[in-house]
Formats: C-alpha cells, structure tokens, sequence
C-alpha cells in the first residue's frame, strides 16, 4: 500500500524538471491528464500539441500542486472548416503558437466573443462529450459559400442542440456512448448527464451547465438518423421507410422472397411458428400535453402504427366473456381499467424458435389483455414476409379461449386480416399448461402439434426479463418517445439473437443428435415388446389426431375415469401376493421357501418399526436375545443355496432347474406388481393429492401414497431376492442384463407422464426399463401398460 501511494504521489509533481519537453527554453507548467505518459509542457506547446484534441482535460501548476484549467483558459480556438486551420476569409491572421486572446464575458443573448481588435469574433459554445462537458470559442468560416453554422458543427462531428444560433452541441461519440449505455445498462438520460457532470468537475457537479432537456431532444433526433442510415434509407430522400421497415427479424425462420429457393414446396416443416404474451410492467403514463408530442418514426420500427390501431380499437367489438378454463388473469382482468395509465402495459408477437420479436406487431393494451389488443398484433406478424405460408401456429397462455372466436373476429373487424386459405393452430406453453384445466392438455400441447418441434413456447418470458429494466424509466416519457425506446431495445434484442443465431443452432443440433441417439434405442425396445396390431390402431389414431385435431386428441388423455381407493388398491396387491401352491411337493416346498423368504423380510420391516415400543421387554427375556436366533433372521436352505459347481455332485441339478423357473415368475410378478403399485401411487397424486381442497383430504391423501411406497418397496425387495437366486441358480448372463436387469432408486419414481404432462424435459425423457420389457408375459391388457406404451 504505502508503495502504491508513494508512486501516485510522485505522478502529482512537475514532470521533466519543470522545463517543457519540447521547446526547452519555457517553464512547464502545464500538463494533460487524459494524455498517457508523464508531459511537461509550456502555453504555447501545450496548444500546439492539441490542436486536434479539444477535449482533453488540462492542469495547470499553481506552485503547489497542480490545478484544473482548460484549452479555452489557454486561448484555444476551434476553426470550422479547413481541416482546423483558420480561415482564409477571416479578419486578421495568427498561428497557433502567437495566439494570446484575452476573452471578454460572453454578452447576454448573443454569445459573442471580441478578443482584440485583431482577433476575429468568436461564439462560445457548450460541447458535451463521453468524457465531460467542454467549453470552447467557435470560429466559424466565413468563406463564399459556406455552410450555414449547425451544418458546419455537423461536418465536424458535433450534433447542435438547434439549428438557428446553436449554442451547445453534442459529440458523436457522446450520442453513440448514451445510446449503448441506454442499451446494455439501461441508464437514463438523467443519469448519463449526471455522471458527465461528475466526470467534469467531480467536487462541485452543480456548477457544470445543465444541458438534459437537450440530450433528450438530440439523443432522439440521433437514434433515428442513424436507423435510417443502417437500413439504407438515406442515400435517396425519394425511398421513404414503410412499417416495420427500420426492424430486424428472424435469419432461421422461413421468409419467401428473402431466405427461401424460388421454388419451394409445400409442407409441414413450412410454417410460422410465432409465441405471443403480455407485459404490464411496459406501463405508460397519460401525458398533459399530449398535442406537442412529436412522432420521428411511428410504426417504423415494432411498435405498431398508432393511427391504424386506434381505428381498428374503434371498429372492434369488446368480448365479455369470462374464461371457461382455469381461472386466467388475463381473460378475467381484461375489462379492469387504469385511470391514470394511457396504456396499461404490451403484447408482443416473437418467433417461437429463436426469440425474435416481430416488426410492426408490438401493440398496447389500455383495459388489460384483450382480444381485440392481441389479434391486431397477432394479424399482423401473420402477414409479415408470409407469402405461401399457410400454416401458422400461434402459441399464447390462454391460447384455448382465445382461438374460440378468433375466426369471427377477424371476419368481422375490418382491422383484421388474414393470407389467403390461412390456417392458424391454437398451442399453450409448457410452463403455463400446468394452470389449464386437464382436457386442455391433449389439445393444446406443444408434444401433439406436428411441426412444432422441440420448443417450450415460453421464449417472451426471458426477454421480459431484461425489458422490464427500462419500464420505469419510459412509464413517464412521451408517448412516441417511449415507442422509439421500446424499438431500440426491441432491435438491439433481434441484433444479439442474430449474431449468436450460427452457434444457438449449432448447440441445438447437437442436443438435438445425442437426443435422438438416446431416446430411440429405448423407444426400438419398447416398440418391439409391444403388439404389432396393437401399434398399427394407435399409428391410425395419431394420425387422425393430427389432421382433424380438437376432439381426436382427446386419445392423449388418461383413459382411467376415476382412481381405484386404497381398499381397491390393497385388496388387488393383497390376492396378487397369495400364491396358489397346489399339492404338496418339491414345487410346493420351494414356494413354501419363498414365501417364507417374503415372511421373514415382513416380519423384519414389522419389528424395525416396533422396537422402540417392545425394546424394554425384550430386555427382560436377555436369555431369548442372548442364546436364540429369531425367525426374521434364521437362514433358508434352498437349492439356490448350494454353489452351482457342487450341484451335479450334491444331486440338486432338477431342484436348482425348477427353482430357476419359480424365482423367474416370482420376479414377473414382482415388476407386475411395481407398474401396477406404481400407477396406482401416480393417480392418488393426480387426483386426490394435489387436487385437495381440505388439510384432511390432502392427509388421507399423503397417508394412500405412502401405503403404495411401502407396497413398492416390499415389491422391490421381492424381486431382488429373485434376481440373486436366479444369478446364483446360473442363469445366463444376457438375460439378466436385458430382461432382469437391477432396479435403481431413480427408476422408481411415480409415472410423470400422469401426475406432470406438461413438466419440463419431457422431450428426452426415458422410461425404465421394466415398463418397456414384456418379461414374457402374453397377456397385454393391463391398463397401465397401455398408459405407458401409448
């Protein structure tokens, strides 16, 4: 520390032993804090060196330490015209190191400056830069011909606040600096100004003149210029910009005339793909004096044409339906109002795939979301570069009320407009599927949409993320400004989506590849092991359900009417758990064995739960617990107990055979009894558990389930102890890797596809690989094997 801070104090003296570094014969005294390197210059070097560097910050030496100064103080004057030489045409004659002008006080209302009776009449003019806010004389050229002084200012790179006595001006590179700032920090213009004042004179801000009302004017007159320079509208005043002309779009997706062959052809890859959503965060203000707003570039960007849609608000009717779905805050606070608020918030129409928001389909909404709001922007990005596209899927929150009349809305409302034999698919999107009512599941879901691909239809959501930052800060500006920012930030999106668009496909590719290979060896499996008539009526099914839609898909919907109670449920495990045994003999004595083998695991699941009840009698009787085996952990002697080398010897080679065939159908019963145990547990979360209305139902509930987690566990064990028999017993080890596989924890998780259909991640999930093996059994009615299979 102490090292540090004696090398930033040594920076604090004179450079170069006081002498100036370039003449050699004058004091040193000044030096220039935005230069790099230690300098040490005299009056007229100083001015010299930075003729074309007016904005550097300069520091004079006062005998003690250095001070703030700066090129004005010294006599610096900025020539227009002439590459920064003076003027042939003005009065008098000097260079640059002669000059000595003593400036007068600027006089009020002109702004005028009179060094000398040799010195040509200067202006003062206020220049902000990114690095401060300067001060400097002005002389103008006065040449034949000339330019008038805001365009002189304007080929000089500076921006004047106006246009008949500009008296302050803005450099480029302070405009550009703003606009990114506003970009990427989401600084306001208050703010920037305000650290440009700090950085001017950091000690005392409030002395530096205050130029925010101009930056607001100017950093608005600069966007758009440079948005017409960028979409090439300005090399022709003839070639005016249309709506959404000075937007960016979507590279990927498909735009005849634009990114697709001439001759395309129809089919269901071709099709527009669009997510729409609203924010009411995006609130404005009413304004005062909403007559002296000025419009620079209205419906040129994504914001919609205001005129076009207040008459399309006028001519369209109001729905005051309520929702027949879930209980939808955006259907049922359509009708609330905001008296202070000229609109309550936006909806925005994005392409599903990669997240670009839509040119000319940004609209606003003035009583919540409504329909009549969200077709005119929807209407609109269908009509977007569409031309031969005929299939457009719309994925919305309550996509299943607003598609009912959307239809004859359009018809309807001559706002409205739709492509020629235009079809328009109505979707939900996974996240906001969960709030839908169950039959919206089947008919609305992203999974049975063809064409679709693997998205979630939640991409707005995380744009909003990042949109919401500048809310506030445009909740109170004027309305056409506040639409120019809200396009700014809108363009600046689509840019970022456009420049990171090669590596996103890529990445999706890839995903897209391992995706594949790991759900279609599973999905071969399942299908192999499954009915061929069976697979060719559900084949007939889906694509009947992907033509006609609606009703037809309700064959993706839980076929079980209602879920089987506990009684049911422990009555069926209980008579499946009982085997027959018949007569006695070496079949029966090894059934005997393993149901005594189930016993014992029982009995020891029993006295794990009661110990702590009976521990202090089982203390008194310590001669049982010293000298006596109980039966729970008494060993079993079985044929599988003899090692499978010593059984030809040991004459056990027929017993170990028919144990290998019961422990086989011990473990397909036990699997049956696990998808059974399983289904079951699944259909109490779904209709019973998390559809509780009351602490006690949702109790009982919790208590069914684990009655069902306890089965499983037996279930599992059970077959556990079949496999190591089997393993001993010699079976081949093919079959125990593909048909008798071990059974993890994690494959033991309740059947998702029935307690969360709509769940995130679903598109790669994998089934375990006991509901995808038929284990020999021939008979395929059983209900949850077809839930599973289908």
């Amino acid at each position: 520390r102490d090292l540090f801070l004696d090398v930033i104090l040594e920076s604090e003296d004179l450079a170069n032993k006081g002498l100036c570094e370039c003449c050699q014969s004058q004091e040193g005294l000044f030096r220039c804090l935005t230069c790099s390197g230690d300098h040490a210059w005299c009056r007229a070097c100083i001015l010299e060196a930075h003729k074309s560097l007016p904005f550097h910050k300069m520091q004079q030496w006062n005998g003690k330490c250095f001070g703030d100064t700066s090129l004005m103080q010294m006599g610096y004057i900025w020539h227009m015209g002439h590459g920064g030489c003076p003027c042939p045409s003005s009065q008098g004659s000097w260079e640059w190191e002669d000059l000595d002008v003593h400036i007068d006080k600027q006089a009020e209302g002109t702004g005028s400056h009179i060094a000398s009776e040799t010195s040509p009449p200067t202006t003062s003019l206020t220049i902000i830069h990114s690095t401060g806010v300067f001060t400097h004389n002005i002389l103008w050229c006065h040449c034949p011909g000339s330019l008038q002084q805001y365009l002189q200012l304007l080929k000089a790179g500076l921006f004047p606040a106006s246009i008949s006595r500009p008296r302050t001006a803005f450099t480029f590179d302070a405009l550009d600096n703003f606009l990114i700032d506003a970009l990427e920090c989401k600084t306001s213009a208050s703010s920037f100004f305000q650290k440009l004042r700090h950085l001017t004179n950091n000690a005392f801000p409030d002395t530096v003149p205050d130029r925010y009302r101009e930056l607001m004017r100017v950093s608005r007159q600069w966007r758009d210029l440079m948005n017409r320079k960028c979409f090439g509208f300005g090399h022709s005043s003839l070639v005016k910009p249309g709506p959404g002309n000075l937007a960016l779009f979507c590279a990927a997706c498909p735009q005849p005339g634009i990114n697709m062959p001439l001759h395309w052809r129809h089919n269901w890859l071709i099709m527009q793909r669009y997510v729409v959503d609203g924010n009411f965060t995006a609130q404005h203000m009413n304004m005062r004096q909403p007559h002296l707003d000025v419009s620079l570039s209205d419906g040129l960007g994504y914001m919609v044409t205001e005129a076009g849609y207040q008459a399309h608000l006028s001519s369209a009717m109001e729905s005051k339906d309520r929702s027949s779905c879930s209980n939808h805050r955006a259907v049922n606070a359509a009708n609330t109002n905001r008296s202070n608020l000229r609109a309550t918030g936006v909806a925005a129409t994005a392409c599903a795939r990669h997240g670009c928001f839509v040119p000319h389909a940004v609209v606003d909404f003035q009583k919540g979301e409504r329909h009549m709001n969200v077709d005119y922007s929807i209407c609109n990005a269908i009509n977007h570069h569409s031309h031969g596209i005929d299939t457009s899927l719309i994925i919305y929150d309550v996509g299943c009320q607003w598609c009912i009349h959307f239809a004859e809305r359009v018809a309807n409302c001559p706002g409205l407009s739709l492509p020629e034999h235009s079809r328009v698919l109505a979707a939900v999107g996974k996240f906001h599927l969960s709030a839908h009512k169950l039959p919206c599941f089947a008919r609305f879901s992203l999974n049975f949409l063809q064409g679709a691909g693997q998205v979630d239809g939640e991409i707005l959501e995380t744009l909003w993320a990042s949109f919401n930052k500048i809310s506030p800060t445009a909740r109170s500006m004027s309305q056409y400004h506040r639409q120019e920012i809200l396009d700014d930030h809108m363009r600046d999106f689509n840019w970022k989506k456009l420049v990171g668009l090669v590596k996103t496909l890529l990445k999706k590719h890839k995903r897209a590849i391992k995706g594949i290979s790991d759900t279609k060896p599973p999905f071969d499996e399942l299908t192999h092991s499954l009915d061929v008539e069976k697979i060719a009526i559900w084949e007939n099914d889906e694509k009947k359900a992907m033509e006609k839609r609606d009703k037809y898909l309700d064959i993706y919907q839980l076929k079980i009417d209602q879920a089987p109670t506990m009684a049911e449920i422990r009555l069926r495990l209980t008579e499946a758990e009982n085997a027959e045994t018949g007569k006695l003999g070496k079949v029966s004595w090894i059934i005997q064995g393993i149901n005594l083998e189930d016993a014992q695991f029982c009995w020891a699941e029993d006295e794990e739960h009661d110990w702590e009840a009976h521990v202090a009698d089982l203390e008194d009787d310590s001669e049982l617990v010293d000298n006596e085996i109980s039966a729970e952990d008494m060993g079993l002697w079985m044929p599988s107990s003899v090692p499978h080398d010593q059984v030809t010897s040991a004459h056990l080679l027929a017993l170990q055979a028919e144990e290998l065939e019961l422990r086989r159908g011990q473990a397909n019963d036990c699997l049956e009894k696990i998808r059974l145990a399983l289904g079951d547990k699944a259909v109490i979360y779904r209709q019973h558990f998390r559809s509780a209305d009351s602490v006690w139902t949702g109790t009982r509930s919790k208590q069914e389930a684990q009655r069902c987690h306890i089965k499983i566990d037996k279930y599992v064990q059970s077959y556990q102890r079949a496999r190591s028999a089997m393993e001993r017993l010699g079976m081949d080890q093919e079959s125990l890797e593909t048909v008798y596989q071990e059974i993890l924890a994690e494959q033991l998780s309740i059947d998702q596809e029935v307690t969360e259909e709509n769940r995130f991640g679903q598109g790669s999930d994998k089934l375990a690989w006991f509901w995808r093996v038929n284990n020999g059994k021939q008979d395929q009615t059983d209900t949850w094997m077809d839930e599973c299979e289908s």
